[in-house]
């Protein structure tokens, strides 16, 4: 399949749904077929949908069927081939088998990526789980930095107070920017339901050994819902920032866009990379994270493995 067709990218993000689905099953059972990722479509209709024209014969109907699964196979290997040992899946013929990877991060974003509003008692809900580890890829690919979730909801643990305002002002005590400083006309304590993150979700800096301001910066904005690829990268904005934070940052911050879904078709990515800043999907995600395992797994960090495997005994169950 061309991955450098803009005008595929949506047939190839729904190729990747489907993966995606192959990807739970083999998890769930261990092994499993790739034509699994079409169950969907023949109990759903949109074989007939795609028929020229009803009452189609067998044949055509066989044939749209096989369309969908090579599109679905040809995804499988697209992951297999970009991320080599990273891809916790093994392709063998028409099946995929699961081997645990030896973070979880990437049966994490499989499971965000499904059930991004899932949440257990006691544990953050997935899009928040998500956003750590966001913050922690970004400070593995600068080559270590500090890392800090922004992103809402608060949870108590993370001890930056309950507002928009105390949360920036936690993070300015951390690394001496981003300074509370709202535009005349602009209120100095905003309702946090009217503010929230300010389509910040994570920030990451690389301090000076000098001590100094002035620091290298990454912002990020995370998505973890299908309808949010490609959208939601134009959300973080620097000029929204600086309404309320002046200056933001010292130097010009580099802006980051973090998916949990796999962003398969090239020029989309390329296109996103544009509007949002560097792009990190579930592949680049998983090959920085598996390049730093202790780093992903200190003291502290939840258990990725655990949470996944609530994350999508939910989904199986619906």
């Amino acid at each position: 399949m061309v991955w450098e067709n803009w005008e595929l990218k949506q047939k190839q993000f729904q190729a990747g749904l489907d993966a995606d689905q192959v990807e739970r099953e083999a998890i769930r059972t261990g092994t499993t077929s790739i034509e699994f990722g079409t169950e969907d479509e023949r109990t759903s209709g949109a074989v007939d949908d795609a028929l020229e024209s009803e009452g189609n014969s067998w044949e055509e109907r066989q044939n749209v069927l096989e369309n969908l699964s090579g599109a679905v196979a040809d995804e499988v290997h697209r992951r297999a081939t970009i991320m080599g040992p990273s891809y916790p899946f093994t392709v063998t013929g028409g099946a995929l088998e699961y081997a645990a990877s030896q973070t979880g991060v990437y049966e994490f974003c499989l499971a965000a990526s499904a059930n991004p509003t899932g949440v257990f008692e006691g544990q953050p809900k997935a899009s928040a789980v998500f956003e750590y580890i966001a913050r922690d890829v970004i400070a593995v690919h600068i080559g270590g930095g500090e890392g800090f979730r922004t992103g809402a909801p608060v949870y108590p643990s993370e001890n930056r107070g309950k507002t928009t305002r105390e949360t920036f002002a936690a993070l300015n005590v951390l690394c001496g920017e981003f300074n509370w400083q709202p535009t005349a006309g602009f209120p100095t304590e905003p309702q946090h339901k009217d503010l929230k993150d300010a389509g910040l979700d994570v920030v990451v800096w690389k301090p000076w050994p000098d001590q100094r301001r002035g620091h290298l910066f990454v912002l990020g904005q995370c998505a973890c819902g299908k309808s949010d690829i490609g959208g939601k990268a134009r959300d973080l904005s620097l000029n929204r920032l600086g309404n309320w934070l002046r200056p933001v940052t010292h130097a010009q911050p580099v802006r980051a866009f973090l998916a949990a879904h796999h962003i398969p078709n090239s020029i989309q990515l390329y296109e996103i990379s544009g509007e949002g800043g560097i792009v990190f999907d579930r592949a680049r995600i998983t090959i920085i994270a598996q390049s730093s395992p202790a780093f992903m797994s200190r003291a502290g960090t939840p258990n990725y493995h655990q949470l996944a495997k609530l994350y999508l005994d939910q989904v199986a169950t619906g």
